[in-house]
């Protein structure tokens, strides 16, 4: 790039970075940046999101409402209760109607039930039960590394009769 270009935003020289969306030059201090994992946990990233980095325009006008939706559906996902296949004695009251969620190729189990928890918000659930882990190791070399699956049926739990419920 032409370090000679101006930024759109401040008009600034040595606009180095582009955005992604309508590509005009910004400089490191105007520039919105993205991390190339941020919207991960949706199933999919619109084209809009998949950018590394954005003008301020573009950010506000585009990406800041998916955005904050996202991380809103983040922070819920962390209050999903949920119960393990173990557990089924204490929900076995509970209808389980709704398909089970899937999820592969986690380094971890939190990871994992952070991804159903993820689409259990997504559905309007608040809770995940008969949750199972399993784990596979794959061996390249003499690189080892184990990656996880599991599998939970989302479910709504009566808020009134949460108490009834503890999360493990």
């Amino acid at each position: 790039m032409n370090t000679n270009e101006f930024c759109k935003s401040c008009r600034k020289p040595k606009a180095i970075y582009n955005c992604g969306i309508c590509h005009e030059n910004t400089c490191k201090s105007c520039t919105q940046f993205m991390g190339e994992d941020h919207f991960s946990f949706l199933k999919k990233v619109p084209k809009e999101l998949t950018h590394p980095t954005y003008c301020p325009v573009c950010f506000e006008d585009k990406v800041r409402e998916p955005f904050d939706a996202y991380n809103h559906t983040m922070e819920q996902a962390k209050e999903i209760l949920f119960f393990t296949k173990e557990q089924s004695k204490m929900t076995s009251k509970l209808k389980r109607n709704e398909e089970p969620y899937h999820v592969e190729n986690c380094e971890d189990q939190d990871e994992a039930l952070m991804r159903m928890s993820f689409f259990a918000v997504q559905g309007n659930f608040n809770a995940l039960i008969d949750v199972q882990f399993n784990s596979k190791k794959i061996i390249v070399g003499s690189h080892k590394k184990t990656v996880w699956s599991a599998t939970a049926v989302p479910v709504s739990v009566d808020p009134n009769s949460i108490k009834d419920y503890s999360s493990p």
